[in-house]
């Protein structure tokens, strides 16, 4: 049996791979590893890698499920101070923060539509 111990990776297709690394490296915050013209490689945390290239689509408001069928939740220590640091880059979310066994979490989207989530274990 698959015993995980956690991801290792998330790929994300991008139309325009300078709008969202600008936006995920310097408006989000998380730091460049490699960048070339067809990607780009960052680090999301405790050795997993966020790998964003080319060849995507956009789409002017949320993408629907059929748009994008996964939504990534990357875990912080704590929401609140992420959420009042995201807002200061002009970074808002899309939802308040929400609860559920044990988990927090509140959603944001991309400014190619895809969303994603951040999550916090102080629920």
């Amino acid at each position: 049996m698959l015993e995980p111990t956690g991801i290792a990776w998330v790929g994300l297709y991008a139309q325009s791979l300078p709008t969202l690394v600008d936006f995920y490296a310097n408006r989000v915050g998380f730091r460049v590893l490699e960048e070339t013209e067809h990607c780009c490689i960052l680090d999301a945390g405790a050795g997993a890698l966020f790998e964003i290239w080319g060849k995507g689509c956009a789409v002017t408001q949320g993408k629907s499920t059929k748009e994008q069928s996964m939504l990534v939740g990357f875990l912080v220590a704590r929401l609140e101070p992420v959420v009042e640091a995201l807002r200061t880059r002009g970074v808002n979310p899309d939802t308040e923060i929400d609860s559920y066994l044990g988990t927090r979490w509140i959603y944001y989207t991309d400014p190619e539509g895809n969303r994603f989530e951040l999550k916090d274990r102080q629920g």
